[in-house]
């Protein structure tokens, strides 16, 4: 009977220490799992990116990130680029990241020199707008209007932009909805760079 007592005890005591043990122990695996944690990472960016889709009816609505893209002869210095690795588009938009990857920076010195120096580009309209060099972009994406905000780190580094497309017609966007495209660019900036230097940490 005392053995029976036991046994009990120790099943009820022991075995949810044992599970919540076995649980911690998965959940601390899982942080350090780089696929894991890439993939928390990016799910959070695709949701942010969903929602402001939703919210501003835009066509396209994508991220570039800056990364290294091989050195040059015969410095070995980087050859800096961007490609585009999230994209959200509505049906019948087509999509631009697989045409927007390994693109050196140089091909987009002036716009992108205008998002570093002043953090946006607004074309409402490409017909009325100064596009800063962009025309040829909007003619490949089938753009009529874009919008396009740099991304900074946590460490206030120019790390990419998000760029906003209307291919069906000319949007002039509101102040609210620019107010609501650049925290968006602001946050999602945030959640890239942190998860950038959690990678280097480890």
């Amino acid at each position: 009977m005392e053995l029976a007592i036991l046994l009990t005890l120790i099943t009820a005591v022991v075995g949810p220490i044992i599970v919540a043990r076995y649980r911690h122990y998965l959940h601390q695996k899982s942080k350090q799992d780089p696929v894991a944690s890439s993939l928390r990472s990016n799910m959070l960016v695709d949701e942010q990116l969903e929602a402001l889709k939703q919210e501003l009816d835009s066509c396209r609505i994508w991220i570039s990130q800056f990364h290294n893209g091989g050195n040059f002869y015969p410095t070995g210095k980087s050859i800096q680029k961007f490609s585009i690795f999230h994209e959200h588009v509505k049906p019948g938009v087509k999509t631009i990241r697989e045409t927007y990857t390994n693109i050196p920076v140089s091909l987009f010195v002036k716009p992108l020199m205008r998002l570093y120096e002043e953090g946006e580009i607004l074309i409402s309209n490409y017909s009325k707008d100064e596009h800063f060099g962009l025309a040829t972009f909007a003619e490949g994406t089938g753009a009529k209007s874009t919008y396009v905000f740099a991304m900074k780190s946590i460490n206030d580094e120019f790390i990419g932009t998000l760029g906003i497309e209307y291919c069906s017609r000319v949007k002039n966007l509101n102040e609210d909805q620019l107010t609501e495209a650049r925290n968006k660019s602001i946050s999602i900036g945030t959640l890239l760079s942190t998860y950038l230097y959690e990678t280097v940490k480890q």
